[in-house]
């Protein structure tokens, strides 16, 4: 029987395969696809403290991201800028590729093309049966990392995450361009947003050019990529097809069932605001290793034992996922109307102030909150409420 099988082999799969191998851990490492990282479905943004704090390699950047325009439904811009928001561009299929070979390095079997199709939970066992294993796998204990794939929650017990947005997004040969663009607008991304992140591979000039909205995100996705192309000059039909998945934006109601715990995109652990998950998603695979190197230590592997993962991801994120997802549900219900007003505030001194003394890349909390707290916000926010939109 081996100790551990992780389903999943992105950035919090391979994370907490490897810690739990580097604790002399039997763990078996299952991919769905036949090459790890491929395909590639995320905007691939990563704060520039994960490097030195999950001791990545700096050759993963493509570009560094600088200034950010934010556009609103009517035409109006504003360009901003942090040097707290210290980011990249990273080459996420490399990320992927990096982090697998280390838990291969650290003693991890590592399965590529295996389909999980049943996980079963028994009094001392899991046992883990798919598409590409010659028989079922018989585990201690189990982990999903299977991203936003929730096939197996209901029936372990976990539940599904609070929130979910549409998504769609393709990387392409794109125009040079000087900076990140993000557009809102009720008709362009309802409760989401649309970006155009440019950065390039060698010579050449890329973009990654996505979307998440309520709902037709194919069809959103297809105006965007007009309006964008009309004004970099190229043909719209050049840009191929996106990849469209659903996106969590809350947790999952539970994280952890007896002999199971969750991570990253399978807890729903990404930023609400933005809908980001590297960080989060490899800050609870260290934090999945722990409470289970400990709890396969006492041979306690029922969901009591392993509710104390849970503990330890909402002490490092359960502030910023609670206000993220309140300050969410007020800017989702905003009128085009107060975030063309947002953004006419925004090109003020105050505003550009207060983001750059509070914004953070990885931890939203502190700008969310003081963005509410100044009063010309809050009064742009309670006039869309009276007008019936409704900010709440």
């Amino acid at each position: 029987m081996r100790d551990v099988v992780v389903i999943g082999g992105g950035p919090a799969g391979s994370t907490v395969a490897k810690r739990l191998a580097e604790q002399g851990r039997d763990v078996v490492m299952l991919e769905e696809h036949a090459e790890i990282g491929q395909p590639v479905h995320c905007t691939g943004l990563l704060g520039t403290e994960a490097f030195d704090e999950f001791d990545l390699p700096r050759s993963l950047i493509l570009a560094e991201a600088g200034v950010a325009r934010f556009w609103g439904a009517t035409g109006q811009s504003v360009p901003l800028r942090s040097d707290r928001v210290n980011a990249t561009v990273i080459d996420r299929a490399a990320l992927d590729r990096h982090l697998a070979a280390r838990a291969v390095t650290a003693g991890v079997d590592l399965r590529c093309d295996v389909r999980v199709d049943q996980v079963t939970v028994s009094a001392d066992r899991v046992v883990v049966s798919g598409r590409g294993l010659a028989q079922p796998i018989d585990a201690r204990a189990a982990v999903l990392a299977c991203g936003a794939s929730y096939r197996f929650h209901r029936s372990l017990g976990l539940g599904l995450p609070e929130v979910f947005l549409q998504s769609a997004q393709v990387e392409s040969p794109f125009p040079a361009h000087p900076e990140i663009e993000v557009q809102f607008g009720r008709e362009v991304a309802p409760s989401g947003f649309a970006w155009m992140v440019p950065f390039r591979r060698g010579d050449e000039a890329f973009a990654r050019i996505g979307l998440m909205s309520e709902t037709r995100s194919a069809e959103r996705f297809a105006a965007f990529i007009a309006s964008i192309g009309r004004r970099a000059g190229i043909d719209p039909a050049t840009i191929p097809a996106p990849r469209r998945k659903m996106l969590p934006l809350g947790p999952v109601q539970r994280s952890y069932g007896d002999r199971v715990l969750a991570v990253g995109d399978a807890a729903g652990l990404v930023k609400p605001t933005t809908g980001g998950g590297i960080y989060y998603g490899m800050l609870s695979g260290v934090f999945a290793a722990e409470a289970l190197g400990e709890a396969l230590v006492k041979d306690r592997l029922d969901a009591r034992a392993l509710r104390c993962y849970e503990g330890r991801w909402r002490r490092r994120l359960g502030q910023e996922i609670r206000v993220g997802l309140a300050f969410r549900s007020i800017a989702a219900r905003l009128s085009d109307e107060s975030i063309d007003e947002l953004i006419d505030l925004a090109r003020g001194e105050a505003i550009a102030t207060l983001i750059a003394r509070t914004a953070s890349f990885n931890w939203h909390r502190k700008a969310a909150i003081a963005l509410l707290g100044h009063a010309s916000v809050r009064r742009i926010v309670f006039r869309s409420w009276a007008r019936g939109v409704g900010a709440f």
